[in-house]
């Protein structure tokens, strides 16, 4: 009787790659920055800005390098300082006139204005956790009106009116906070200026990829 020969059987088993997050701008956490001022109840010298009221990124008079991820233009009900009324916001001209229309107060523009910030040589690596490319960044969003809103948001929107090929995150701005004075009222405001120098292709790539 002849001998069987033994087969093994092979299972082809096709690799699937796991699915990825389809990730746009809104899901991203943003901590929020803010600029230290004398009244404010956030710990620090006055001028700094803080991230997550928490974290100094920029210490007063110091400027740094800037990269545009968003900025969005809203129009928030002027409600008087120190009102128990929560504002309503308006995201376009339909809201806004709607607003408008039943308010006593109006609206002011305002603006929400993201920012990626470049690690800089010997900072800490905790406050700039984001890798993109071969560098480390942290992010935090900036809500601007007035003064604060004239001296970021309208020179964005100016630098886009005029360069309307060129992508906000394409270039390096400077952030810095400036000292306003009238009369016997000072205080802090951001100011954006838009630089020379080009952001790098990684930090291009990934800010048109999430924001597109």
């Amino acid at each position: 009787m002849g001998a069987k020969l033994a087969t093994k059987k092979e299972e082809i088993v096709e690799v699937v790659d796991p699915p990825k997050l389809s990730i746009t701008a809104s899901d991203i956490e943003i901590a929020r920055l803010n600029i230290i001022q004398s009244s404010s109840e956030i710990s620090g010298e006055a001028g700094s800005i803080v991230l997550d009221r928490t974290t100094t990124i920029l210490e007063p008079e110091q400027e740094c390098s800037v990269i545009p991820v968003n900025a969005v233009k809203g129009w928030r009900e002027n409600i008087p300082f120190g009102s128990p009324e929560m504002p309503r916001l308006a995201w376009g001209e339909e809201e806004k006139a709607a607003i408008e229309a039943d308010s006593e107060f109006g609206t002011i523009e305002f603006a929400e204005i993201t920012l990626l910030f470049p690690m800089p040589e010997g900072a800490d690596e905790e406050i700039y956790p984001y890798p993109i490319g071969n560098e480390q960044y942290a992010l935090g969003k900036l809500n601007v009106a007035k003064d604060a809103y004239r001296c970021t948001y309208k020179r964005l929107a100016t630098f886009s009116a005029f360069n309307p090929d060129t992508p906000l995150c394409e270039k390096t701005w400077k952030l810095k906070a400036e000292l306003l004075t009238r009369g016997r009222h000072s205080w802090f405001v951001p100011s954006l200026t838009v630089s020379k120098d080009k952001s790098p292709e990684d930090v291009s790539s990934f800010v048109t990829r999430i924001t597109s």
